[in-house]
Order: structure tokens, then sequence, then C-alpha cells
């Protein structure tokens, strides 16, 4: 049983003609006769008899019809299904990403892919940086989002977001009072001072203001959030960790005036490069590039 067969099955019960389903077809008569003879070998018995100038079914094809019907519809949405998954409409993503990203930029691109492809499904998977790794490595997941510098060779970096830090206190901090400060008094003045890992750059920074007798203590990001909400300390975090605390007044982003311009750089990694990535996972990272996240100001 053919697929050409059933269409011209469901054709000629519609128009009630064979010519007029050959014109539909654009094919000759015979061919639609010899389809709906093959049809009747598979089924057992006759599927039209002519009633004037209209062919009309038998009850063998009455029962039939809305399985052919069905059969079609079917054949039609894997066809339609199997054509977006090509075109990357449509299909699943898994992907890896730090604990410390999974908001601002990272919410921010998972919604903006949720909008323009509702047919793709994003799954995440949280890890540090060798978790991710390892995740790719068993195909666990396509693409890893890590803090960069990475030294796998065989990793392949699609892109770079960049994310801003910034020093933090809660609102009630003697800090936030103060006027004309440096880094150095924020240091002195943490009362702790929490000390949080994004990069060489700023691990190098936070060590070089740390003297000895410095009240402080390091804490993974997560830890330290929660201790300044506690109206403990002041510490580095990145400005999408913080941003919705500022603007509701908990927390205040402090602004020496010796403060250089540091970041956490995020690499989006496969072990294929881009142009091999399946359909879906491209327009990923299309959606990745596009944005105006990642710009560090």
């Amino acid at each position: 049983m053919e697929i050409n067969q059933l269409k011209a099955f469901e054709l000629v019960a519609r128009l009630g003609s064979y010519s007029k389903a050959s014109r539909y077809l654009d094919v000759s008569q015979p061919t639609i006769s010899l389809r709906i003879k093959e049809l009747e070998k598979d089924v057992g018995g006759y599927l039209f008899v002519r009633s004037g100038k209209r062919m009309v079914l038998t009850e063998l094809g009455k029962g039939f019809l809305p399985y052919a019907r069905q059969a079609l519809e079917i054949l039609t949405k894997g066809k339609e299904r199997a054509l977006s998954i090509k075109e990357g409409t449509r299909g699943e993503i898994a992907i890896g990403t730090l604990p410390t990203f999974t908001n601002g930029p990272f919410t921010s691109i998972v919604m903006e892919m949720q909008h323009r492809f509702p047919d793709i499904d994003v799954t995440i998977h949280t890890g540090h940086n060798q978790q991710i790794i390892d995740m790719l490595y068993d195909g666990f997941v396509k693409m890893g989002l890590i803090t960069s510098p990475f030294f796998n060779k065989d990793l392949k970096k699609l892109h770079t977001i960049k994310e801003t830090l910034v020093f933090v206190a809660h609102h009630s901090h003697p800090l936030t009072g103060m006027k004309g400060y440096g880094i150095e008094d924020i240091f002195a003045s943490g009362k702790p001072y929490i000390m949080t890992d994004w990069s060489e750059e700023s691990k190098h920074l936070q060590k070089t203001h740390i003297h000895f007798g410095t009240d402080s203590i390091e804490l993974p990001p997560a830890t330290a959030l929660d201790f300044i909400r506690q109206e403990m300390g002041a510490a580095l975090l990145t400005e999408s960790m913080v941003s919705q605390l500022i603007k509701k007044g908990i927390l205040v982003k402090l602004e020496p005036n010796d403060m250089p311009v540091l970041y956490r750089e995020i690499a989006l990694i496969s072990l294929d490069r881009e142009q091999s990535l399946p359909p879906a996972a491209q327009l990923f990272v299309k959606t990745v590039k596009s944005g105006s996240w990642g710009q560090v100001r």
C-alpha cells in the first residue's frame, strides 16, 4: 500500500471522478485507475462503483475512507515535522550552563528562543566548568556555557559573552554613605570583604587589596549574595545577579573613583563547529550572537 494510492483513493472519493482526480494530481487517468486497482487488491474488494457520471464508494470503500484520510494526515504531519526539524524551527537542544549564569543574559536568551521558536524545546542542565565539559564528552548536552579561558583543544568556542562585575553592599552598609572613596576603602570597610572568584583579572585585583589583618572571607557567589542581602559585607558580583536587587533599593552598587572595567567572560562551547551542529542548535547560536547581552559598558 503506497501513499500515491491513498491519495488517488481519497481524491476520487471526494471529487467523484477519476478524470478530476487525475487533473488534480497532474497524472493520466489510467494512472489513477491503476492505483485504485492496486489498492483494491490490498483491501480485498472494490472501493468504488459507477453511479451515473460519478464514482461512489462501496460499503468497503466507506469503511476504509476514514482510515485512509487519517493515514494521509499522519504522513503529512510527519513530513512537516521532518521538514521543520531540518530547518531548525522544531527540535530539542540540551545545554549545560553554570549555576551563576542562569539569570540575566541567559534568561534573556532563553526567552528570545521561546518567543521566536516555540517548537524548539530547550533543556538546561547546570554544573561547574569541568562538569559541563564532561556532559559534552558524554553526549548529555550539545553545547555548554563555561568560564573562559579554557584549555581543552577539542572544544570549539562558538561565542563569548562578557558580564560586567560590580561591587555591591546592602543599602544599610556604611560604605553606601561614603563619598570620594576608592577600592582600598571597600576592602578595608567591607567587614567582611567577601572575595569571589570570577576571572584571573578579578581574582588578582581582590588579592592585591587584601592585606594581613583585612576582615575578609572567600565564598561562592550565591553564598556571597546571601551574606550581603543579610546586611553582611561587600562583594564583587556580576551585574546580572544584583540588578533587580539594586532597582528595588535592597542593594547599592558601590562606585569607587578608581574602579577599572571588570568582567566575567562566558564562552559558548561545543565539540563541533557551528556549521556541523543540528539546525535547532545553530538557531540557538545565532540567537546568542544576535542579542545585546554580553556588552560590557
